[in-house]
Formats: structure tokens, C-alpha cells, sequence
């Protein structure tokens, strides 16, 4: 997964915000404050596994490249050796060769049968097309199923001391082959040591409870109609400690009054006269950055299109921006007076070339008189 999306921290955060996500996720889904929760456990080591490089200026800027980071240090095997034993008599479980090793070639699942993934929430927000050039910010409420802290995301709490005969409480049962001794998870209990259970009566046995609470999103620059801002780990907790689902935002992007997206570039009209078209001008455009003069070569024609590079929409996700598009419109000004009126009668003397010449291809129609 993408380590920004771990934490929950767009790529540009800066140090400051990777460290406050990092430690709001980690008050969450520390093994302390979720004993026996092997998802918690999980997303808590990939969390700080992200934290420790993004936290990182070098390791951060090599994740950035598209550097590999190296891998995560391997899990502990949920069967242990524990030696050898040689007194006359071992009293403990035999196992053969098969049982055992299956539990370190076959690790338990990381979550209790019935589990299951929490589910997406989405919600819609609409941006203007400065938000959309900048980048902004949108404080959602979110109303989603949290982990039961009753009962810890298990779905069921403990009645009382009933310690489990298999492995007498401990969690573990010792199976041996011949001398050498192993340990293994108790599954008669599920590693906890006791039996005595019944469905937590707050979350109804599912291992989660309906919370609500606010959420700030970080829209980045370059969004567009029908794009999504996913927070992955933000959604629903999952059943029975399954993994959390994910928040989607989906944007909806107003229309400008001036400029037109065309995927990351834009496009706009800009008026120009007669004279200017004619003869060539210089015409100030304006761009989102502000006014820019651009040149119009003479004898430009209405529709032409000239292209200011790197004017447009930012691209999303990576460095860059799209172009701007300016097209020209001739503008035709009211003639009101008797001596403009001949000034362009002269206009048309002196330049009799027919535009529409050649528009009708073949023999010219037959007039009857």
C-alpha cells in the first residue's frame, strides 16, 4: 500500500503532519490499548513502518523516487522452539512432524472466523475552480462504525475465570517429538487462555458500535469532476476485528465563467478588432496567474487558437501543469456613421477578395430568366 495512505497524510505533508498523524493512529491501534486484536496489531506495525520513513528526510525522498524500501522485519512464527528435553519422562502432548510445522508454514489468520472487511463510506462535495487550481481543505462529518471497546473488536467478553483445559490457561499448548519441546497458539481458546465467553451485549456480538465524529480532507490541487480522495483505514471498523474499510470523497467540480477544462488544460476566448487581426497586435490574456501578453501575428484569423504552455490546471498527482488555449474572436463594431461607412466601401475597393470563393464545387447552377 501506499505509505501516505497508511497514515492518512497527503504527499506534501510536511514532518509536522506525518508526526501528528502518526501518533493519532498510533493512540488508536496500539497492542496496549488493543490486547489480543491481531488486526490492530497488524495496521499498527504498517503504520509505523510508514512513520519511520516518511519521518525519514532521505528515506522519504527515495520512497518519493520510487525507490523499494526494504522489507519489514519477518514475523515471530506462531509455533516456538523450546528446546530440548532429556528427563526421563516428558509430560507434555506428543505431536508429530506435520502438526507442528503446519503452524509455521500455515499461520493462524490475522483475524477470528466470521471477520470480515469494513465497509467504504463516501460522500460527495462540490469546489470551485479556485479550489480546484489551489487545492483546499473540507471538514466532513462522518457517522461509521468504530471498534467496540468493550469488548475490543472480539465480539464477545470474558465471564469470569474459566481457564481453558488445553493449554490451562496459559494460551499456549507444549507438544513435543521425541526430546525437542515446541509451543504453539491454543486454538480451543483462541490464544486467550480462557472459555468463558458470551456475545458482548454493547455491539451485539459484531465487534463494533456506531460513533460520530469529524474528519478533515486534504483535497489536492488538479482535482476535476468524477475524481475521489480516498483515506485509506477511514470507513467502517471491520466485524469481528476485520480491517477497516476506506472514505472516499468524490468531487464535483463547478463550471468558470471564463476558462473551460479540458482535462488538465484550459481553454478561453479572447475578443480582438478588426485592426488588430489585420495588422498584428500585442493582447493581454488572463491566466490564472495573472495577465500575460501574447502576440497576434497579422492576418490572424477568427477561431485560431494560440497555446501558453504550463498556464493550465496543475496535473494531479504529479509535477506539471497543463496549457492554456486562447482563442480569438474578431470583433465587428457597429457602424454608425456616414464616413466609416465609406472608409470601408474603400476597404472592400481596394481588397475585392471573395472568402467564400470555391465553398460550392462543380458547374455553376443554371439561372433562368
Amino acid at each position: 500500500m501506499d505509505l501516505y495512505e497508511i497514515l492518512c497524510v497527503r504527499r506534501d505533508a510536511k514532518p509536522a503532519e506525518v508526526r501528528r498523524a502518526y501518533q493519532k493512529l498510533a493512540r488508536l491501534l496500539h497492542p496496549d490499548v488493543n490486547p489480543g486484536d491481531p488486526a490492530a496489531a497488524e495496521r499498527f506495525e504498517a503504520v509505523s513502518q510508514a512513520f519511520e520513513i516518511l519521518a525519514d528526510a532521505e528515506r522519504r525522498a527515495r520512497y518519493d523516487r520510487g525507490e523499494t524500501p526494504p522489507p519489514p522485519a519477518p514475523t515471530v512464527p506462531e509455533v516456538g522452539f523450546q528446546g530440548f528435553d532429556f528427563a526421563a519422562e516428558v509430560r507434555v502432548g506428543s505431536a508429530d512432524f506435520r502438526e507442528i510445522f503446519d503452524g509455521v508454514l500455515k499461520p493462524a489468520p490475522a483475524s477470528v472466523p466470521g471477520s470480515s472487511r469494513g465497509e467504504d463510506l463516501e460522500q460527495a462535495t462540490r469546489v470551485t475552480f479556485e479550489e480546484a487550481f489551489h487545492g483546499t481543505k473540507r471538514r466532513v462529518h462522518l457517522v461509521r462504525q468504530e471498534r467496540c471497546q468493550a469488548c475490543e473488536g472480539r465480539g464477545q467478553v470474558v465471564l469470569g475465570s474459566r481457564p481453558c483445559p488445553k493449554c490451562e490457561g496459559s494460551g499456549q499448548v507444549r507438544t513435543s517429538r521425541g526430546r525437542m519441546i515446541f509451543t504453539r497458539r491454543c486454538t480451543a481458546c483462541d490464544a486467550t487462555g480462557n472459555l468463558g465467553r458470551r456475545p458482548c451485549s454493547r455491539c451485539g456480538g459484531e465487534g463494533r458500535t456506531i460513533q460520530s465524529e469529524w474528519l478533515e480532507v486534504q483535497i489536492p490541487p488538479g482535482v476535476g469532476q468524477g475524481n475521489q480522495v480516498r483515506l485509506s483505514g477511514c470507513g467502517n471498523a471491520g466485524r469481528l476485528g476485520g480491517h477497516p474499510g476506506d472514505f472516499v470523497l468524490d468531487i464535483e467540480s463547478e463550471p468558470h465563467a471564463f476558462y473551460k477544462r479540458e482535462g488538465q488544460d484550459l481553454a478561453c476566448q479572447i475578443p480582438i478588432t478588426m485592426v488588430e487581426a489585420a495588422l498584428g497586435a500585442h493582447v493581454e490574456v488572463p491566466t490564472p496567474d495573472g495577465p500575460v501578453t501574447i502576440e497576434i501575428p497579422a492576418g490572424t484569423q477568427a477561431g485560431q487558437r494560440f497555446r501558453l504552455r504550463k498556464r493550465g490546471m496543475p496535473k494531479l498527482g504529479e509535477k506539471g501543469r497543463g496549457d492554456l488555449w486562447v482563442e480569438v474572436r474578431v470583433w465587428v463594431p457597429p457602424v454608425d456613421d456616414d464616413p466609416s461607412r465609406e472608409l470601408l466601401r474603400e476597404f472592400a475597393r481596394r481588397n475585392p477578395d471573395d472568402p467564400r470563393r470555391g465553398l460550392i464545387q462543380g458547374p455553376a447552377p443554371e439561372v433562368k430568366r
